[in-house]
């Protein structure tokens, strides 16, 4: 997924640490411990990103905060 994650992130690397990271917990709160593209197209990216590409589509989903 190499060529994917950096077309994604604009090859920024706080941008693909945040990624993971997000992807990485639901992951893990979802039971599945898998990462999926899927996965990955959900996560709504940070403002860096955002600035640097603006013409990419944002996520599907916006990432709801999690219940306490």
């Amino acid at each position: 997924m190499t060529d994917y994650l950096h077309e994604r992130t604009g090859g920024l690397i706080g941008s693909l640490s945040q990624l993971v990271r997000e992807t990485t917990v639901d992951a893990i709160d979802s039971g599945t411990e898998k990462i999926t593209k899927r996965m990955l197209d959900e996560i709504e990216l940070d403002h860096a990103v955002q600035k640097t590409r603006p013409d990419r589509p944002r996520a599907k989903y916006a990432r709801r905060p999690k219940a306490t």
